[in-house]
């Protein structure tokens, strides 16, 4: 595989990762068109999932490209050249790629209510762990104001990976979100489930077909 373009700085004030580049040149897969989230009925939860979806990249960058891409993965699956993996997408939902916003993340989304799962990779930095990740995530999002539950381990891609329950309480409505964080090769990948409490046993068990599809490419 050819040399990518170096990785962006660490994050404030840590130090870079000691690994090598991430190799990788294929396009970033694009949302077709039409694919844009239609009006929700629920716009409070919605913006409280975005901030518990998007609170790791503030203190973080994304990776720029992965692999090749598409070895292993299932027919129909949604790629990910930008976070390096591919997974189906849920029953009735969409899904669009990362962009070059400040915090690119890769989103499977409800069209009809305010259910969204949100994908980001970033580099670990040196002597960083899953353990350490996961307190930072952690920390994110109880700086966000949302309290954070205990954590159980589960496999992801064949790697070993650690979940945790997450609650926000708004004005108006109470967001629940599910947490699962795991690495592999100097990189950990962030998938966050967030719904409101109607809807959220359901779109748990999305994540966890979703989660069960995962192959890294």
């Amino acid at each position: 595989m050819a040399s990518s373009p170096p990785l962006p700085p660490a994050p404030r004030g840590v130090d870079p990762p000691d690994r090598p580049d991430v190799a990788g040149s294929a396009r970033p897969t694009e949302p077709h068109d039409g694919d844009e989230r239609p009006p929700s009925r629920a716009t409070v939860p919605i913006l409280l999932a975005l901030l518990l979806t998007v609170a790791v990249g503030i203190g973080a960058f994304v990776l720029v490209s992965w692999a090749s891409g598409g070895g292993g993965c299932e027919a129909g699956a949604f790629e990910s050249a930008r976070f390096g993996y591919c997974a189906r997408v849920p029953s009735g939902w969409i899904a669009g790629a990362a962009r070059g916003e400040d915090t690119p993340l890769d989103r499977f989304m409800s069209p009809d209510g305010p259910a969204t799962i949100t994908v980001t990779a970033v580099p670990l930095t040196k002597g960083q762990d899953l353990a350490r990740f996961e307190q930072f995530v952690r920390g994110y999002d109880e700086d966000a104001g949302a309290e954070t539950g205990t954590s159980s381990n589960l496999e992801v891609g064949g790697v070993s990976a650690v979940a945790f329950d997450v609650m926000l309480e708004g004005p108006d409505a109470i967001v629940r979100s599910r947490e699962v964080l795991f690495s592999r090769n100097g990189i950990a990948w962030r998938v966050t489930l967030a719904d409101d409490e109607v809807g959220y046993d359901a779109s748990l068990e999305r994540l966890n077909a979703m989660l069960d599809s995962w192959h890294f490419i």
